[in-house]
């Protein structure tokens, strides 16, 4: 029987280090080659309601081991912007790709080396008029977010004339809203300004027409070469995952039904074990004073936690227990803002000890058996519709330099005095 545990044992460490050496390139990669140090966009309200952005960057590179960083692939809201113009010496040109903007640098930067780049474009489409509340129109903004590097430093300068109300609270500094964060990998900053109807010339034919700008793939984009590049690679790692693995569960399978046969590894009983969490939410968000989102644990503006409490309940502490004994979130009593969250699991059972003695050799038996499980599991999902990079660490993999990419397009040249 122990034999058969050590070679099962052995089978799934074999194969625990063939998933980590077939993904080990992938976290190497994954770490930070570069990092925004900061990153501000001022933006003005135009008569037509379009936007007028000014953007500064401070581009620090980390690592130039895979390369030297030579252009900037940057998000911008969507593909309805207009009169790109470089402001800095250090662009050389800009290249428009729709929802994204090629930056081209005027020299290769190496590692330690930070470079600092201004332009500016008018942006269109970013309102929606009567969003939520009749005679209203409501700007939204998502500056672009990086997901494999760190921005140190993050504000957004929005002109503050005629407007009504924002979200989240801000500063107010000489006529503008300073709005300031910081974004780890992949984090998001989310904005709004609120105008009434008749203080630009909003236009029904010029709204934005999702819930939110930000950044986002449009049909026809290169943005869509680059996604389902990504669905790709996604599909083939999993294939070959589950190739490698295959020899090795077949084995487990093996080894598992012949020790069965044998009286050996028989399924240990188990029993439920029932874990009931009591949650109370805030009524409104107790930073930006929004309602709380019907299923959401942080609020939908500033992404503070809308949890005002949270503890583990026994069953006798309960009114109706019985309504609480199966896996999923339950409203408790009368209070719209408190549940009960019901989590189940089975647990083994532990087989008493059993001894016989024969009547004649005074010889005893006794077996036991003890087993424990874990399962762990983390999924992630990385938007790529906004992000930028460097283009250096994966994108030359996935052929985002070939100058096929960029044949064709517009080109901006740099207005250097």
């Amino acid at each position: 029987m122990n034999r058969i545990r050590t070679k099962t044992a052995g089978c799934l460490l074999f194969a625990a280090v063939i998933v980590f050496l077939f993904f080990s390139p992938l976290r190497v990669r994954a770490e930070a080659t570069d990092e925004i140090e900061n990153f501000t966009v001022t933006v003005e309200v135009n008569q037509d309601a379009s936007l007028q952005m000014t953007y500064h960057l401070e581009w620090k590179v980390l690592d130039d081991s895979i390369g030297k960083l030579d252009w900037i692939n940057l998000g911008v809201p969507n593909k309805y912007h207009e009169n790109i113009t470089p402001m800095s010496d250090t662009v050389d040109h800009i290249e428009d790709r729709g929802n994204t903007l090629a930056i081209y640098l005027d020299r290769e930067y190496g590692e330690g080396e930070t470079v600092s780049l201004d332009f500016s474009m008018t942006q269109d489409h970013m309102y929606q008029i009567d969003k939520y509340t009749s005679g209203e129109t409501v700007y939204t903004l998502i500056p672009a977010w990086f997901d494999g590097m760190e921005v140190r430093e993050l504000t957004i300068r929005w002109k503050e004339e005629n407007a009504s109300s924002w979200q989240p609270e801000c500063l107010q500094e000489d006529g503008y809203l300073v709005f300031s964060s910081s974004l780890g990998m992949g984090e998001k900053y989310k904005l709004s300004v609120t105008y009434p109807n008749e203080a630009f010339a909003f236009s029904v034919d010029r709204q934005g027409t999702g819930e939110y700008s930000g950044g986002g793939n449009d049909p026809g984009t290169d943005d869509d070469f680059g996604f389902w590049e990504v669905i790709g690679g996604i599909f083939a790692t999993l294939t070959c995952l589950l190739i490698l693995a295959s020899p090795f569960i077949f084995i487990y399978k093996l080894i598992r039904w012949i020790a069965e046969g044998f009286g050996f590894g028989t399924r240990q009983p188990t029993r439920k074990k029932i874990t009931r969490t009591k949650i109370e939410y805030y009524d409104n968000c107790p930073s930006c004073g929004a309602a709380r989102e019907e299923g959401k644990d942080s609020c939908q503006y500033c992404g503070r936690s809308m949890i005002k409490s949270k503890e583990v309940v026994e069953e006798n502490q309960l009114e109706n227990p019985e309504k609480y004994t199966k896996k999923g979130t339950y409203r408790y009593g009368n209070s719209d803002n408190t549940y009960i969250h019901v989590n189940v699991i089975n647990v083994p059972v532990s087989r008493p000890r059993s001894s016989s003695r024969s009547s004649s050799g005074g010889s005893s038996h006794h077996s036991s058996c003890a087993c424990a499980s874990s399962c762990a599991c983390a999924s992630s999902c990385a938007c790529a519709c906004a992000c930028a990079s460097s283009g250096r660490a994966g994108c030359s993999v996935k052929d985002f330099f070939k100058e096929s990419i960029h044949r064709g397009r517009v080109r901006i040249e740099s207005k250097k005095e």
